[in-house]
């Protein structure tokens, strides 16, 4: 009986190691699978962050190009001025325009009997604050970005 034990227990003895070997290896797979996934999550971040810097690019050139138009001189100053002059010109005759369609829409509103509280979520509305925000940042946006890149670059420094 006790030789039928002392098999037993060295056979169980045996399996020890393979055991261990066995759950040793497990974890290892599961660390190189844990680590192959976060190789694969960091690829796809830096495929995300080299298209980001591909539309910064593109967007850099494309800001370039417009403003293209006033790097050099034709020769005719009345043209040259003509050329500087067209966008904000535009830019003054469209907000006129909005200005004194919004002018007529509050007499309007005031003339058909509406309230203060009535009249301003129909002639202030999201439409008319994106244009005001898009002609601001169109002409005052860019000099506050590069004054502020310069400003962190100084730092930075």
């Amino acid at each position: 009986m006790i030789t039928a034990l002392a098999s037993i227990f060295g056979a169980l003895t045996g399996l020890v190691p393979a055991i261990l070997q066995f759950f040793t290896l497990k974890a290892q797979n599961a660390h190189a699978i844990e680590l192959r996934r976060l190789d694969i999550e960091a690829a796809k971040i830096g495929g995300a962050i080299q298209i980001d810097v591909a539309n910064a690019q593109s967007d850099i050139k494309q800001q370039e190009h417009i403003y293209n138009f006033a790097n050099g001189s034709s020769g005719v100053r009345w043209i040259d001025a003509l050329a500087i002059l067209v966008r904000p010109y535009i830019t003054l005759v469209i907000f006129h325009m909005w200005a004194l369609i919004e002018i007529a829409l509050f007499v309007a509103a005031v003339n058909g009997g509406l309230r203060l509280d009535e009249i301003v979520p129909i002639i202030w509305d999201e439409t008319n604050k994106a244009m005001l925000a898009s002609i601001i940042g169109f002409w005052f946006g860019s000099r506050m970005g590069q004054r502020g890149m310069a400003a962190t670059l100084a730092v930075s420094r």
